[in-house]
């Protein structure tokens, strides 16, 4: 972490407009919003500029579910005011509508069950891949080192406040208070993560899509096995077990919602 305030590569995203696409969660065309974000490198707190190229990413609307896709997809030449995001919508390419149209039509052959052994195993391939971008994402990636910084010299504040409190008083209480206030800024940061940073959700999204295609171990890692080949860390943090003990979870809860009375309290 000390390195980190030194020198750091940070996600930044910004707000851009609105977008439809196929969403794996929910199986259908939906709107997204959608933002554009980049990762800058930091040196001393100060912005050294962008590292690499820029990615956009779209939220569900329905489901919430995040998923990445080239800018390339949605050209803008002039970046729009975050405030009008809410009502731009930038045009796509004629490949998005393809892909939209295939991935409903693919489900359309699902829901009907028609589905041959090769489209099954490409929409369990299509769903890994969906969101096999969001494995890249570190933790706290979307914190800047000023941010870091802060947090840091607040814990340090407040230990050495506690420690002369309890040097000139001798009671415990300044202590007690401290490692109370210490567990809140843990238990806050961990709560901030959870809200935006897609890599702590990923595997339930990830399992969500699956469900409806009960997939094997052997169907996931075989994909897994094609996302190590082209070096994506998804590759190796999907864990093919844990994602199928969440299938089996999602799968457990909705037949539990089937079966309950609308009558039971």
């Amino acid at each position: 972490m000390p390195f980190s305030l030194i020198s750091a590569t940070v996600l930044r995203v910004r707000p851009i407009g609105v977008t439809s696409d196929y969403c794996p969660v929910c199986r259908k065309e939906c709107r997204f919003r959608l933002t554009q974000a980049e990762h800058k490198r930091y040196f001393m707190c100060l912005d050294r500029g962008r590292h690499g190229q820029p990615h956009h990413e779209l939220t569900c609307m329905s489901c919430h579910c995040r998923v990445e896709r080239p800018t390339e997809e949605r050209p803008i030449s002039i970046l729009p005011d975050p405030k009008g995001a809410a009502f731009f919508e930038p045009e796509m390419l004629p490949i998005v509508q393809k892909r939209i149209d295939n991935c409903t039509s693919m489900e359309s052959i699902r829901q009907s069950d028609k589905l041959s052994p090769a489209q099954r195993e490409e929409m369990i391939r299509h769903s890994l891949y969906c969101f096999s971008r969001l494995y890249d994402e570190e933790t706290f990636e979307r914190l800047t080192p000023g941010t870091r910084l802060f947090i840091l010299i607040g814990m340090i504040a407040i230990g050495i406040s506690a420690y002369i409190a309890w040097a000139r008083t001798g009671s415990y209480l300044a202590p007690i208070l401290a490692g109370v206030a210490l567990a809140l800024i843990l238990l806050s940061l961990v709560f901030w993560a959870a809200k935006h940073s897609p890599r702590k959700r990923v595997r339930t999204w990830l399992a969500m899509a699956l469900v409806p295609l009960d997939p094997t171990g052997e169907e996931i890692r075989k994909v897994r096995a094609e996302l190590q080949g082209s070096r994506l860390k998804a590759g190796f943090q999907i864990r093919t077990r844990k994602v199928l003990a969440k299938i089996k979870k999602l799968k457990a809860q909705e037949a539990g919602k089937k079966t309950a009375s609308p009558y039971t309290h």
